[in-house]
């Protein structure tokens, strides 16, 4: 279950990068070249899939 918990706040922390792209950018990289966080956001949200949907090992 922890694992699930971990994949669910992965993908949400991806959904908010990915929604926040343009502010960030605009915030954090006002002189230099953009950054994708749209695309580091995309990538965490393939980890937590991968945490939620990975069968937990029983003890």
């Amino acid at each position: 279950m922890k694992k699930q918990l971990q994949g669910i706040s992965l993908m949400l922390f991806g959904l908010l990068l990915g929604i926040a792209e343009g502010d960030l950018n605009h915030f954090i990289t006002r002189h230099v070249s953009a950054f994708p966080f749209a695309l580091v956001g995309l990538i965490i949200g393939i980890v937590g899939l991968a945490f939620i949907f990975k069968p937990e090992k029983d003890k």
